[in-house]
């Protein structure tokens, strides 16, 4: 009988501390990471991480190369390749995005589907953007933004390596 309820104790606490591990949100490291993926990582070893988030899908086209969760709202997108920022480094991390709400970023705690706003405020004045796409290029920070009934909101956020930006600005 004391087997049985140290057992069932046991298999109680686990269950609780799975539950408070997928309660707690990932992280968005502008410039390095979202969770476990890391700008720099390779690409083969980023489908058993992403696999934690649901299926993993690979994607490629001529804009686009790397690996997905597939299902909106769900997990993230690790590429190597991502021409709207001219990013190609074969078989490396060079972008990562999520349209995960449970991410939020490490300053200011921001997250899919809040307004545009709170994130001008924390990061301030964008460097860059391309449709709706808009870029800190210093921090490695991407957000897609749409409008919606309480103003401009963000879809998708997105990091990759920081980029000089003073250097930018000198060859335009």
């Amino acid at each position: 009988m004391r087997v049985g309820v140290s057992t069932l104790g046991a298999v109680a606490l686990v269950s609780l501390l799975l539950f408070a591990a997928e309660a707690q949100p990932v992280v968005i490291l502008p410039g390095r990471a979202i969770g476990p993926i890391e700008i720099g990582m390779p690409l083969d070893r980023v489908r058993g991480l992403m696999e934690a988030f649901g299926p993993v899908e690979e994607v490629d086209t001529p804009s686009t190369h790397g690996f997905c969760n597939p299902d909106r709202g769900v997990g993230v997108c690790a590429l190597d390749r991502w021409q709207p920022l001219q990013l190609h480094t074969p078989g490396v991390v060079s972008y990562i995005f999520t349209d995960d709400d449970r991410f939020t970023t490490e300053t200011g705690g921001h997250r899919v589907g809040q307004p545009l706003l709170e994130f001008l405020r924390t990061y301030g004045l964008y460097t860059g953007g391309q449709g709706s796409v808009i870029r800190w290029d210093g921090r490695g920070l991407t957000v897609d933004v749409a409008p919606a009934e309480a103003g401009i909101t963000v879809r998708f956020i997105g990091v990759f390596t920081p980029r000089n930006v003073s250097a930018q600005a000198a060859g335009r």
